[in-house]
């Protein structure tokens, strides 16, 4: 089946604009460009629906109701038929659910995109799953998915967003002294992410770096929470707030250094995007992080909620500004390697085409 012949229906049922959220956007732009037709579900109400119109994707939507939600089912039967999808290809737990029941009615096959260490409940229905990292399939089949129905694929970055941006000048637009060193983390405001780790490695980094800031982009549930131990550690001066920001090259192009101290991840997007601007990363030793950093060569992997670990790391880059820049072009030459969205997206669709040809010999 060539690529123009084949069509895909895309979807999501999000909480929030993530790294999933972002995902889907971007393949479904990049496919669209290699001529595969394209559609996009995903419920009302979410705010996921107002960033893709702004980049050119416009969802099909109506209201859903959970896990158990018959109207819905029958709705993306329906709507299979309507844009004579040969696949529907799905993200998150949902719509995974949802989707592969009306995949089975619809009698076309589904392909579930598993972006984090999840509960495989939700994928058992799936013809196929794609999972984000080794991790992502190693967790799906510690839970008794069969590994033949679990292809690896990591996501991928559009390295031409990162190009081109001056650093010095996005300090000056965010307010940073152009010599202060800035660390950044990146990601919704959550435990799981390791923002509290983040801001107590802070305050061991500002004894030896007292110009030092630490940059905290994303928004969530948790901001008080951090505000507090920045007050409680006397730093409130050293870590800035930047709220959400869907600009995220922008800001991460203003930080020396780049933090990814998570508890959990299932692939860890916000590393491969600090390699893609050349930046060396410190991140912690779980999940799909093991995969996406070469600790020492595109920057350090450290036990995880370890603050002291933290800190030393980051003050090695601080202090030794040609290691941190050797690093950071080793990820770069990664990141090109690797995590290139158009490479990724071929072998995506590569995955979904044998999956759809599969579905038909069977027929």
């Amino acid at each position: 089946m060539s690529g123009r012949e084949i069509r895909i229906l895309e979807a999501i049922t999000p909480s929030t604009v993530g790294g999933a959220e972002v995902f889907v956007v971007g393949i479904s732009r990049v496919l669209a460009d290699m001529g595969v037709q394209v559609d996009v579900f995903c419920p009302s109400r979410r705010a996921f629906l107002d960033y893709a119109i702004e980049r050119g994707v416009r969802p099909t939507t109506w209201r859903t109701f959970g896990k158990v939600d018959p109207a819905t089912v029958a709705r993306l039967v329906a709507l299979i038929k309507a844009t004579r999808a040969d696949v529907i290809h799905t993200h998150l737990s949902t719509a995974s659910l949802l989707g592969a029941l009306a995949a089975k009615i619809a009698g076309v096959p589904s392909v579930a995109h598993v972006h984090g260490l999840n509960v495989a409940s939700a994928y058992k229905y799936s013809t196929a799953m794609i999972a984000v990292s080794d991790a992502v399939k190693d967790h799906l089949c510690s839970q008794g998915i069969p590994p033949d129905r679990i292809k690896v694929i990591h996501n991928g970055v559009d390295l031409g967003a990162f190009d081109g941006i001056d650093p010095s000048a996005a300090k000056r637009e965010i307010g940073c002294n152009s010599a202060a060193p800035v660390v950044g983390v990146f990601g919704r405001l959550s435990a799981e992410k390791g923002q509290a780790l983040a801001v107590q490695a802070m305050a061991l980094i500002a004894r030896k770096h007292p110009t030092a800031m630490l940059l905290v982009v994303g928004k969530g549930k948790d901001r008080a929470a951090l505000e507090r131990t920045a007050s409680e550690l006397n730093i409130a001066d050293r870590v800035r707030f930047a709220g959400f920001s869907d600009d995220v090259p922008r800001f991460m192009s203003a930080c020396d250094i780049v933090i990814s101290p998570s508890l959990k991840e299932g692939l860890g997007l916000v590393a491969i995007e600090a390699m893609a601007l050349a930046k060396p990363v410190v991140a912690s030793a779980v999940g799909g992080l093991n995969e996406t950093v070469v600790h020492g060569e595109t920057g350090f992997l450290i036990p995880p909620n370890d603050p002291d670990a933290l800190a030393r790391s980051v003050n090695r880059f601080i202090e030794d500004k040609p290691l941190a820049e050797r690093m950071g072009a080793l990820g770069r030459k990664r990141a090109e390697e690797q995590f290139d969205t158009r490479k990724q997206v071929s072998l995506l669709l590569d995955a979904i085409r044998e999956t759809v040809g599969n579905g038909r010999s069977h027929a």
